[in-house]
């Protein structure tokens, strides 16, 4: 049976909240990129859904005014900074919950991938967005065929069965954007794909081995990959002459009809 992710891994804990910050470091400059493509402005009414460490809620405030901005997770613990601003924070299940209200922007991040009902989901914040509100999917994918390392390469394919066996996680979903869009109703869907530089010792390479350091010992106990491939990995992510292009990340924006 699939668990969902915050029985995978304790969310609560300060090495949790360090790995999320890793991906915020990484990952944040395209999101703040595609909030301003899409437009927030002053007013809007704005939810996040799984929030984490809560960065882009908080990009959200800056735009959209704190009050007009809901912050949603399985897990709260790191988005008191973001209550104490004025923003709305709910701990939320996205494929469950009652709506949290109707928004003119729905967005979340590296999120929806590890959900087993992610197409419900889809579906479920399509139906909160007012008339031609937008709803903003940040997804990914890793790429362990085109690493400059088998190692390295061996122990993303590993990380991605493992999240699959224990969490449900899809990690090639992302490659079937914005079909999970238009499917859910959504109009004017496009998707777009940044393969980011894995470089020894940026936040992105060091996001990498602490999700690589989750899934270790399952990896190895199962012989998907060697203590020695993760290894040779960490020490990769660790070294800046490395560089590789090994997580392709997806951007997928529709919207809903205009009254």
């Amino acid at each position: 049976m699939s668990l969902n992710w915050t029985s995978y891994v304790d969310t609560t804990t300060p090495v949790e909240h360090d790995r999320l910050t890793l991906l915020q470091e990484a990952f944040d400059p395209r999101t703040a990129r595609l909030l301003d493509q899409v437009g927030v402005r002053p007013g809007w009414d704005c939810l996040e859904v799984g929030a984490g460490a809560g960065s882009v809620a908080r990009m959200l405030a800056e735009r959209a005014g704190a009050e007009h901005v809901t912050a949603t997770d399985m897990s709260t613990d790191f988005l008191t900074p973001l209550a104490d601003l004025g923003v709305r924070v709910l701990r939320h299940d996205v494929t469950r919950d009652d709506a949290p209200g109707r928004f003119d922007l729905i967005h979340t991040r590296k999120v929806l991938e590890h959900v087993t009902e992610r197409e419900t989901a889809l579906r479920r914040m399509a139906s909160w967005l007012k008339p031609g509100g937008v709803l903003v999917v940040e997804t990914a994918t890793p790429v362990p065929e085109v690493t400059g390392d088998p190692a390295v390469g061996r122990t993303l394919a590993a990380m991605a069965e493992v999240l699959g066996r224990s969490v449900g996680t899809d990690p090639w979903w992302a490659r079937t954007m914005p079909l999970p869009l238009e499917r859910a109703g959504l109009v004017d869907c496009t998707a777009e794909g940044l393969s980011l530089a894995v470089r020894g010792g940026s936040p992105m390479a060091r996001w990498l081995a602490e999700t690589c350091r989750l899934t270790q010992g399952t990896a190895v106990a199962d012989g998907l990959a060697s203590v020695t491939d993760h290894e040779v990995a960490y020490a990769a992510y660790a070294n800046p002459a490395y560089v590789d292009y090994s997580w392709l990340s997806i951007a997928a924006i529709g919207r809903t009809a205009r009254a």
